[in-house]
This record gives C-alpha cells, sequence and structure tokens, in this order.
C-alpha cells in the first residue's frame, strides 16, 4: 500500500494516465482518450450553434426538456394536444442556460485543449486543465452577474448563503476554487514535483504579450456598459406577497428576471420574468463571450519550463 502510494505521488499525471480501467473491450479511462474528448466538445459546440441558429437568438435547451417531460406525456395520454405542446416549449423561451453558453463553454475547452496539446500537455493534465479554465470562466461571468444583479436589481437574496441559491454559490465557489489552484499549481509545479530548489513558474503565460490585456480591458468595458446600458429598457413593476412593489432598475437590466416573491420566508429562491430583448440578450452573450477569450489568451502556454532547459 505504502508503495503504491509512493508510485502515485512521485507522478500522480502519470499514474492517472497508466491507470487500467478496461472492462472487456470498453476502455474506460478518458485520459487516454483525451483527443474523443476534444472532439466531443467541438461537435458539441457545432450541435448547440446549429440550434442556437434554428430556434431562436434567446432560445434554451430546457425548452425540449420542460416539452418532453411536461407536454409530450400529456399528448400521448390523450389529454393534451399538439397546441398545447408548443404553449409549453415557447414558454421557457429564454429561460435558463441558453445554447449561446454551450457554444462558448464548449469551444473554449476545445481551443484551450488544444492549445495545452500543442505545448506537450496531453492526457489527464490537459483534461485537468481545459477543464479548470472552463470552469473558471464560467465562474467569474457568474460572480460578475451575481453580485451585480444582487446590487443593481435590488435582489440581495440571490448573493446570500441561504438555501437552496447556496447551492449555486457553492459551485462557483468550487468552479472558482478549481480555477485558482490550476493557475498556482501551472506557476509551481517544476519546485514541488522536480525537486529542485528553484522556486519557479513551470509553464510560460503569455502575459506579456498585448492581447490578453486588450481583452481583459474590452471584457470590463463590456461589463461596464451591460451594467450602465445606454439604450432603451422596459421597466416593470412586481407586486410582491409581502405588499411591496419592486421597480426594476435601468441599471444592470435583464431578459429574465429571478424574483423572490416573499423576501420573509425562509425559501431563498425566485420566480421568473422574462422579458424579451435581443439587444440586451447580445450585450449578455458578448459579456460572456469576450471573458471566455480573455480566459483562452491568459491560459495559453508555450512549452513547459524543463522543455526549454
Amino acid at each position: 500500500m505504502f508503495k503504491k502510494l509512493t508510485e502515485i505521488s512521485a507522478d500522480p499525471w502519470a499514474w492517472a494516465d497508466n491507470f487500467n480501467l478496461t472492462f472487456g473491450f470498453v476502455n474506460f479511462n478518458i485520459f487516454q482518450k483525451y483527443k474523443k474528448i476534444q472532439k466531443i466538445a467541438l461537435y458539441g459546440a457545432g450541435l448547440m450553434l446549429a440550434a442556437w441558429m434554428l430556434f431562436g437568438f434567446d432560445s434554451t435547451p430546457l425548452q425540449f426538456l420542460h416539452a418532453l417531460y411536461d407536454g409530450v406525456p400529456l399528448y400521448l395520454s390523450g389529454s393534451g394536444s399538439i397546441e398545447q405542446l408548443g404553449a409549453i416549449y415557447s414558454e421557457y423561451y429564454g429561460k435558463e442556460m441558453h445554447y449561446s453558453a454551450f457554444v462558448i463553454y464548449f469551444g473554449l475547452f476545445y481551443f484551450m485543449s488544444r492549445s495545452w496539446e500543442k505545448a506537450g500537455i496531453t492526457k489527464s493534465k490537459n483534461l485537468a486543465f481545459s477543464f479548470a479554465a472552463m470552469f473558471l470562466s464560467i465562474a467569474v461571468f457568474e460572480w460578475f452577474w451575481i453580485l451585480s444583479f444582487s446590487a443593481f436589481q435590488n435582489q440581495p437574496w440571490i448573493s446570500t448563503w441561504q438555501f437552496p441559491q447556496a447551492k449555486i454559490l457553492i459551485q462557483n465557489s468550487i468552479f472558482t476554487l478549481v480555477g485558482v489552484l490550476t493557475v498556482i499549481y501551472m506557476l509551481t509545479e517544476r519546485w514541488f514535483w522536480k525537486g529542485t530548489q528553484q522556486l519557479g513558474r513551470a509553464y510560460f503565460f503569455r502575459m506579456k504579450s498585448w492581447i490578453p490585456w486588450i481583452l481583459l480591458a474590452a471584457s470590463i468595458g463590456a461589463g461596464l456598459l451591460w451594467i450602465y446600458y445606454p439604450f432603451d429598457v422596459q421597466l416593470f413593476t412586481v407586486a410582491l406577497e409581502n405588499g411591496e412593489i419592486w421597480q426594476s432598475s435601468r441599471l444592470f437590466p435583464q431578459t429574465l428576471y429571478t424574483l423572490d416573491m416573499d423576501p420573509a420566508d425562509a425559501l431563498n429562491a425566485g420566480t421568473w420574468f422574462y422579458m424579451e430583448n435581443d439587444l440586451i440578450h447580445a450585450v449578455n452573450t458578448g459579456v460572456k463571450f469576450l471573458w471566455s477569450i480573455t480566459t483562452y489568451f491568459i491560459f495559453r502556454v508555450r512549452k513547459p519550463l524543463e522543455a526549454e532547459l
């Protein structure tokens, strides 16, 4: 047992790459088939792009899921109609995670993985770094959205650690931790795993290039544009269950508002109010896209340090 732990600790990446997970004729070690994961991400991005273009600018996979689980059983049982099926599908337009988000994050994973492969980073390390970069990109955008919506739309519940909303905050915290720890690992891997006295970088990040800095400035600028949105916004009010009237704000406008209808209860959850506006959705998507591209250029590396010595 101690010998095995010593072997794993000496080079955990090599151990993961060579771990035997073959059952019958099927090899379940995805690290050995990391290029297939790349293809899945690429084809997934292409499929989501086609769905996005076909089903509408603000369309979401949730539309099909609800039509499938809520509408089809009614239709097959004879108690529902095609019109009701279509109504269920339309009801969830613009709600939850959009096709555009899948295009952006699948694409980020693919290009990140390919970039590291060219730098000699393959198999388990390639997948770990690719997922970590994608998770960190998601987390940064989600923290920006959560804190901005909480502050500018007067919905503080969305950033408080009370269930069920706390599940989202825990998820984002995990994504953030994974991303930050991966960056620290990449910066110090040579010192930790090679036994050298030199505390130095294991990978050369391309931060001397002007491109990451321009993209970072563009991402911040796009975020500020969204907060201080200069175009027309359809304002509306909602009567809450405690008798108060909530008024939407011009700051950080949305197409989907999630409101806590009873701020005094113990349930930290919201109700959806959809306001179609393709321009606002374009700004939302643009901020997400810009930050993902920024993540790509920040994480893109040249060859590992030991390969250049």
